[in-house]
This record gives C-alpha cells, structure tokens and sequence, in this order.
C-alpha cells in the first residue's frame, strides 16, 4: 500500500513538473526545455505501468491501462520523430532564448527529479539530463547558444524514442503474459 502511495505521489510532482517545463519552454523558446518535458513523460509512462500492476482493478481494466501506455507510447515515438525533423529542417533562423526563465526552468525539474529519486528510486538519468540543460544555458560553449539548444532537443528527442521503444516492448510483454 505504501509503495503505491509513493508511487502516486511521484506521478502528481512528474505531471506537475510537465506542466511547468511546458510553460518554461512556451516562455523561454527554447526547444531543448520542450525536448526535456517529453522526456519526463515518457518516465511517468513507464510508472503508469508499474502503477498498473500494483492497482487492485479487475483485469479488463488493467489491459486498458497497458493498451493506453502502447499507444501513448507510440504517439510520443511520433512527436519525437516531428521534434526532430522540425528541429533539423529548420529553414527559418532559431529565436532568441530568455535564458533565467529557461534555467529557472531547467533547476526546478531538477530539484523535483530528485524528490522524485528519493520517494521511489525512478528519474536519476532525468534529472542528471537537467544538468545538461543548466550547463548549457551557463557556460556558452557555442558562439550560437540556439545551436545547441537544437541539438539538445535532437538528444532528448532520440531518447524519447529509445524510452517510447521500450515501454512498447514492455507493456505487450506485460500484456502477453495475462
């Protein structure tokens, strides 16, 4: 009981922190900070599905659950797909960034990653991302800071993928398996 307890507390702070990492990167244009909140989805998909087989819920239900992380799953591997191709195919010249907003932004799915960590042990690879995001916006490694916003967000998008992949993977052997 008290693992699922932290489980939904974990889920609320993710969808909390898509939220604002939605925002962040509305406000701030930067595309990497977008990247990064589909990459938070697609951790909170995965506990969707560990928070499936915790539920007491009769079995149509919980093959509902796993069949809508596939698809959502799917829909994301989509959208990472888009990200990329928008990002690399871009003719038009990248905004400027509003850099405080965007490490304001950057630090605080930091922090609540790593809450996240210590209620249930899940996002430490997503939350040492975010350092990423911070250390970009901090240190201008390129002339062009946008430059390298894209090929953040081109990072994270591949990642979305690989995650996208494998919670499809798992969720049909889940769903093969009942």
């Amino acid at each position: 009981m008290k693992e699922s307890i932290n489980l939904l507390a974990v889920l609320n702070i993710s969808l909390l922190l898509i939220f604002l990492q939605m925002v962040g990167a509305f406000y701030s244009k930067s595309f990497a900070l977008f990247a990064y909140a589909g990459l938070i989805i697609s951790d909170a998909f995965s506990l969707l599905t560990k928070f499936a087989d915790l539920n007491d819920t009769d079995e149509g239900f919980r093959k509902a659950q796993f069949v809508s992380v596939v698809l959502n799953a799917s829909v994301l591997f989509i959208l990472a797909l888009v990200m990329i191709s928008r990002t690399l195919g871009a003719a038009s010249p990248p905004k400027i960034i509003n850099i405080p907003l965007a490490e304001i932004t950057a630090s605080t799915a930091f922090v609540g990653l790593i809450v996240c960590f210590f209620i249930y042990g899940q996002f430490i690879f997503t939350a040492l991302l975010s350092l990423l995001i911070i250390m970009e916006l901090s240190v201008p490694v390129l002339k062009k800071m946008v430059l390298l916003d894209s090929y953040l967000s081109v990072f994270f998008a591949i990642l979305i993928m690989m995650q996208s992949v494998l919670l499809m993977k798992n969720s049909v052997k889940i769903l093969k398996n009942k």
